[in-house]
């Protein structure tokens, strides 16, 4: 089961996934975006511009266009701010509400609460429903068990633009069949490659794989450190959220914004997982540059291939065909497909 290739350029089914997609189960941060009072991460989401915020009620998701003159209350990105838009200084409560129009006639205004949209966390994860239903995560916990991430403060952040469809970046990342090809001088000398052993399971809207690389000799020196292990695991959140654990040291939490038909946002965190930060501070740095070093060359390699792919797309081509080896894809376009057919709510 595969898309067709129209639905890697196609605007109107583009717009069908972010409504019967993305609006069910929208990730908007982990827990240590909004550590502190007024920290917010805003983005857009096709028609929906949205701004997530910590409020003394808890985290908040709110349409973030004023109610005044429709300009954007928080900036694009992430931050710490009063709720405040910085046009006029129309502020608002945590609920939403109208708190202050400066100068304004109250009794004149018809609309005095900005639209907000039902949240859930698990793991340290929070999940919008733009829909106005609250999105199911009760697999997210067994989920970043098995993979054995947990979300805490991230060492490195970063975004990496891409000019292809979103399913691009699922369907390369969910399979390692192109390891040997793409990842010679990043990946292969860790001992990952294309025919690595590998356990996978499946939930409803969830996969991971576990994957167990050769001995490598830049790896040798592992076995010395307490906790660590030479494995990789990777799980997937549908529909736009990744998570991986290398060698039980550096945690990936990478979420894919959709930005178009043929344009797709990469935000990505590295963390210390308890093995890394049970580590001399020395021994930390270096791993964690090397992390980040290694991450960022990985992220350049595919970022080649998946646009490759997109024009491909957009050009006369035959069916996709894909390979027993590319299993969780599969069940990406299973769990696609299913959602596409459901009603939107």
């Amino acid at each position: 089961m595969h898309p067709a290739r129209h639905t890697y350029h196609d605007k109107s089914v583009f717009q069908d996934e972010l409504s019967r997609l993305f609006n069910r189960r929208l990730f908007i941060g982990a827990t240590q975006d909004f550590a502190s009072l007024d920290c917010y991460r805003s983005f857009q989401l096709g028609r929906h511009a949205l701004t997530s915020r910590a409020t003394p009620e808890g985290v908040r998701t709110f349409s973030n266009v004023c109610l005044h003159r429709n300009s954007l209350i928080d900036p694009p990105g992430s931050g710490q701010r009063p709720f405040r838009c910085s046009y006029h200084g129309w502020s608002y409560h945590a609920d939403g509400s109208l708190k202050h129009a400066p100068y304004a006639e109250i009794a004149c205004l018809h609309h005095r609460r900005l639209s907000s949209f039902p949240i859930a966390e698990a793991g340290q994860l929070h999940f919008a429903g733009i829909n106005g239903i609250t999105p199911l995560v009760d697999e997210v916990p067994e989920l970043l068990q098995k993979v054995g991430v947990g979300i805490d403060t991230a060492f490195h952040q970063s975004e990496l633009a891409h000019e292809c469809n979103w399913k691009l970046l699922v369907e390369n990342v969910l399979e390692g069949y192109h390891l040997n090809f793409i990842h010679e001088n990043s990946l292969i000398p860790a001992g990952l490659h294309s025919a690595t052993p590998a356990e996978i399971g499946y939930r409803s809207y969830t996969s991971w794989c576990l994957a167990r690389p050769e001995a490598s000799p830049i790896m040798t020196g592992l076995k010395h450190l307490p906790g660590a292990r030479h494995q990789y695991l990777h799980g997937y959140i549908f529909p736009n959220v990744l998570v991986a654990n290398t060698n039980n040291l550096v945690g990936y939490l990478g979420e894919l914004q959709p930005l178009s038909a043929d344009r797709t946002l990469l935000r990505w965190r590295l963390l210390e997982l308890p093995a890394l930060r049970a580590l001399p501070e020395n021994m930390r740095e270096y791993i964690r540059q090397e992390a980040v070093a290694s991450c960022e060359k990985v992220l350049q390699e595919d970022k080649h291939v998946v646009e490759s792919c997109q024009r491909g797309l957009e050009s006369e081509g035959t069916p996709p065909q894909l390979q027993p080896c590319e299993e969780r894809i599969m069940h990406f376009h299973q769990i696609y497909a299913e959602m596409m057919k459901q009603t939107e709510s």
